[in-house]
């Protein structure tokens, strides 16, 4: 048996290689694992040196794996998912019970997906009923005791809630799209949207005529309308979708408010599962 044969891939050197290619940085990967950049730097060299080849390429918009990169990201993958469920099922406590989580449907994406299978994955038992409103809507149905955790996108927190991340409204339309340079401008919103309000001030302000072409009171019309070169909207920079891209105006339509993404929660019951989830939700937007 040779010594090349008898070589393994550390399972924490790889979990911290695939956080790192998920997040886009060593700083990003080292605050969501709980570990100095130093340490996860000094994993990935080490991994490298080992395997012959680099796994990351560096540039200014931050790390992207290699081709090799690519090949040892699939099966790190695997193995951290067999390790993990392994683990998950032999040790995790024997929690049992459902957590009401409501996200509005444009912050769904990219970070929902990931924490709802890492937390199913760890607590098995535990059911999660995921629903996608409106944050006015979000809102009251948590002050009615009918969601046990909320996030919403707002300016200004309300007295509970925290804020789990802070981005710029980016204006969306379809690709290669003219709607952009329609005057008035036609915008497409939901009609009780938390960037509306924002979005048309700022208009205003620019001296920009609009019009609102869009009636329908969820955001299906608003994103089928856009992805049409009908009308533009405004999105969280984070979470644009793929049937729409950032619009290059050029400095034709004027810069949009910052929003944030705030998390309200009954955890402060002594809920051992929603203050779980809690700490799950916020480390993905770490």
């Amino acid at each position: 048996m040779t010594a090349n044969r008898l070589r393994n891939l550390d399972l924490g050197t790889l979990r911290s290689f695939v956080t790192i290619a998920d997040a886009g940085s060593m700083t990003r990967a080292a605050s969501r694992l709980f570990m100095t950049q130093s340490a996860i730097s000094m994993q990935i060299k080490r991994l490298e040196n080992s395997l012959g080849f680099s796994v990351f390429e560096r540039s200014a918009q931050g790390m992207t794996p290699t081709s090799e990169g690519e090949q040892l990201l699939h099966f790190a993958n695997q193995m951290l998912a067999l390790n993990d469920e392994a683990m998950g099922r032999l040790t995790s406590p024997d929690y049992e019970g459902l957590v009401r989580l409501g996200v509005p449907g444009d912050v769904i994406y990219p970070h929902i997906p990931r924490v709802l299978r890492e937390f199913s994955r760890d607590y098995p038992r535990v059911q999660i009923k995921l629903s996608s409103a409106q944050t006015y809507t979000l809102k009251s149905e948590f002050n009615e005791g009918l969601q046990d955790i909320v996030l919403t996108t707002e300016k200004t927190p309300s007295p509970g809630g925290r804020v789990v991340s802070t981005q710029p409204l980016v204006w969306t339309g379809a690709e290669s799209g003219v709607a952009w340079k329609k005057r008035p401008l036609p915008l497409g919103f939901a009609k009780i949207c938390a960037f509306k309000g924002g979005v048309t001030k700022a208009l205003d302000d620019a001296g920009i005529d609009w019009v609102d072409i869009v009636t329908a009171g969820d955001a299906a019309a608003s994103e089928a309308m856009t992805s049409a070169d009908l009308c533009v909207t405004a999105e969280l920079e984070s979470a644009i979708h793929s049937s729409r891209v950032t619009i290059e105006h050029g400095g034709q339509l004027p810069d949009l408010p910052q929003h944030s993404i705030v998390l309200y929660s009954n955890d402060s019951s002594g809920n051992q599962l929603v203050q779980t989830l809690v700490e799950y939700l916020f480390r993905a937007y770490t």
